[in-house]
């Protein structure tokens, strides 16, 4: 009688392959899904950004015309981007009477209670 050697993986050793493929390939899709939700946060702060620099210039603009009023808790929204962004101007004193600090916050909300992005600087208060 002839014996012919046989090769090949057992049964146990394809299932713990195939585990082992399944864990990876459920770390993998977990990966994507936290990249995913992570590049949606960064477009959302850099478009609320955009939308602070621009009330920023807006204020400056105004302020170097001498018609910035810089009133604290002004507040209004901006289209950008598909998407209507709602912004709060924050102005207040500083060591020096010349300038105030003046901070911009956006927010995604109506409401004002997200807050996506904040911006600040400092300004000089112009010609009352």
């Amino acid at each position: 009688m002839i014996k012919s050697k046989q090769s090949g993986f057992t049964l146990l050793e394809v299932m713990v392959a195939m585990g082992i493929c399944a864990v990876a390939g459920i770390a993998a899709l977990q990966a994507t899904g936290a990249h995913i939700n992570h590049m949606s946060t960064i477009e959302q702060q850099t478009y609320a950004a955009w939308v602070a620099e621009n009330q920023m210039v807006m204020a400056r603009a105004k302020a170097s015309g001498g018609k910035w009023n810089g009133k604290n808790s002004d507040n209004g929204d901006e289209e950008f981007a598909g998407h209507t962004w709602y912004w709060s101007q924050k102005v207040e004193k500083t060591a020096d009477a010349e300038f105030v600090k003046l901070t911009i916050e956006v927010f995604e909300d109506e409401r004002r209670e997200n807050s996506v992005y904040d911006l600040t600087t400092f300004m000089h208060k112009g010609k009352k």
